[in-house]
């Protein structure tokens, strides 16, 4: 699956990171996806800037989900009440720290590679609407896949979309044409 895998090597951490602010007492937005458990914690939040990529396989079909590339940035000092509220983007965050990419080795299988953590390879197990799915995309939960996966990270959120939802029809796009649609989200690691 050409075009959706990073070339670049897995990042392994020099150590385990700690989180750039205190996360102990940040709560996780209110979704429709089972809350993190108990033995989990919260160690980071990250604010996706990227593209959600599809592809159609004529004009007469639906656009098909094809992965996703975008940037991470450190998100975890936001105002809590900003992270729940939805309200952080790029342009609000005090000079932006870049932790590492997102991207997808195919078309189901998600990677984070991080600096701070390593690399994440993960599987999606719950996605519900966002609060505007006309326009954004499905929030998610994703657990960690052992092959792959050189961090302690063993859950990802993806809350507090913006954008990204397909076109309604592959009218007018040639088959095979990758579709991108720029999006931000806020990814919330566990361990």
């Amino acid at each position: 699956m050409q075009g959706l895998q990073n070339q670049t090597a897995p990042v392994q951490p020099a150590e385990p990171a700690a989180p750039s602010c205190d996360l102990s007492n940040v709560q996780q937005p209110a979704s429709a996806l089972q809350q993190p458990t108990s033995d989990m914690s919260l160690v980071l939040v990250a604010l996706g800037q990227g593209t959600q990529n599809y592809t159609c396989a004529d004009e007469t079909a639906t656009p098909a989900a094809f992965g996703a590339m975008a940037e991470l940035f450190d998100a975890s000092c936001a105002p809590s009440s900003e992270l729940i509220a939805g309200a952080t983007s790029l342009d609000s965050l005090d000079d932006p720290t870049l932790l590492g990419t997102h991207f997808f080795l195919d078309r189901t299988t998600p990677d984070f590679d991080l600096s701070s953590l390593g690399n994440t390879v993960l599987k999606k197990v719950e996605d519900a609407p966002a609060p505007d799915a006309a326009a954004d995309v499905k929030w998610l939960r994703l657990q960690t896949q052992a092959q792959g996966t050189t961090s302690d990270v063993v859950q990802i959120y993806r809350l507090n979309t913006v954008g990204g939802h397909p076109p309604a029809t592959c009218e007018g796009q040639a088959p095979g044409e990758v579709i991108t649609v720029d999006y931000e989200a806020q990814y919330w690691f566990y361990a």
